[in-house]
């Protein structure tokens, strides 16, 4: 009777501790979405609801933030400023400061190939335009003559920057969304949340483990599918997994599809074999600016930069559908499973 007793007292004890687990971190997901960055930013937390809409409103007020100062599309951002005033020196934040100097590591790591002044070309293509047009090579060699990130000139002591070239302009879309990432990431070390999903139109960050303490489950997608199919998943927490591909914003003329990955050397969408490539590692910022840096480098010069980073593992997809993955996966470190068998692995 008194084993009994005992075997009941300890199912309620773990029962109870159970509960106290649910309540404290919540197991159940709290969702918001809003249209931010010009895409769709989903931010889902496991906490309970009331404390969950007080750090929504937080989030996407730092997102709101960073957007006014970073975006070329804002008439009042830091970075407009600093393209419509050639020549001159524009005082900015620490932060625009921060982001620029990032962006400088990947262009040395690219052999230039990484550009945040790729401005002129990024409006001579125009990608998203409800009627694009295939550009004049004069036109490309024009705007090629203002593409170039040495002329991007960074003065820390007055925290100034200044382009040196009329007609210049800076554009960060290959890196914002990842820096902002790591704002909300530190935000949220500050909070009680131990359970987050960052998703910035589909820069992922997995903050922490699920509530259950398992890893999270996140589909490669497929670059041939719709959206929400995938080729495999793969299995982590507390990481970044960024992704940049050809089925991202594109036109096609002639079924001939021009995507919106430019290379600033030849002034046209990147056309080598890659079709996708999906970044793994803790810092978003180096998850967003690596993708790029890959897939414009090409397979081998790209998985050997990667094998050259600590914690930082890739999954390159190319066009003839083959699977190429890092030691780091390769070995089990980051579990990956194939789940399109159209696909192979090589």
């Amino acid at each position: 009777m008194k084993k009994t007793y005992l075997f009941f007292l300890l199912i309620l004890l773990i029962l109870f501790q159970t509960s106290c687990k649910s309540l404290i971190y919540g197991n159940n997901p709290v969702k918001e979405s809003r249209f931010m960055l010009n895409t769709i930013v989903e931010i889902t937390l496991y906490e309970k609801e009331k404390y969950s809409r007080v750090i929504f409103d937080d989030l996407f007020g730092e997102i709101q933030k960073y957007e006014n100062k970073y975006s070329r599309h804002v008439s009042e951002s830091e970075i407009t400023a600093v393209n419509n005033n050639v020549g001159r020196p524009v005082k900015v934040s620490d932060e625009t400061i921060e982001i620029v100097r990032s962006s400088f590591s990947f262009s040395d790591m690219s052999e230039g190939l990484f550009d945040i002044s790729i401005g002129p070309l990024v409006d001579l293509w125009d990608i998203k335009a409800s009627n694009p047009h295939l550009p004049s090579e004069k036109e490309i060699e024009h705007a090629l003559e203002k593409v170039d990130y040495n002329k991007v000139i960074i003065d820390s002591d007055n925290n100034t920057l200044f382009l040196s070239e009329q007609g210049m302009s800076i554009d960060l879309g290959a890196i914002a969304k990842g820096f902002i990432t790591d704002k909300l990431v530190e935000y949220l070390s500050k909070t009680k949340i131990r359970s987050a999903m960052l998703n910035l139109g589909g820069n992922l960050h997995l903050y922490g483990s699920k509530p259950d303490g398992s890893l999270w489950q996140i589909g490669i997608r497929n670059p041939y599918g719709s959206q929400g199919d995938y080729i495999g998943i793969i299995q982590v927490k507390n990481t970044s997994v960024v992704t940049s591909g050809i089925y991202e914003r594109y036109f096609e003329i002639e079924n001939k599809r021009y995507h919106h990955i430019l290379n600033p050397k030849t002034g046209y969408p990147e056309a080598n074999n890659i079709a996708s490539v999906s970044v793994i590692c803790p810092s978003s910022t180096m998850a967003d600016g690596l993708s790029t840096t890959v897939f414009l480098l090409g397979v081998d010069k790209g998985m050997k930069l990667i094998e050259s980073l600590e914690k930082t593992e890739a999954i390159i997809i190319t066009k003839d559908k083959k699977v190429f993955l890092s030691s780091g996966i390769k070995n089990g470190n980051i579990s990956f499973k194939l789940t399109d068998k159209t696909f192979e692995i090589e």
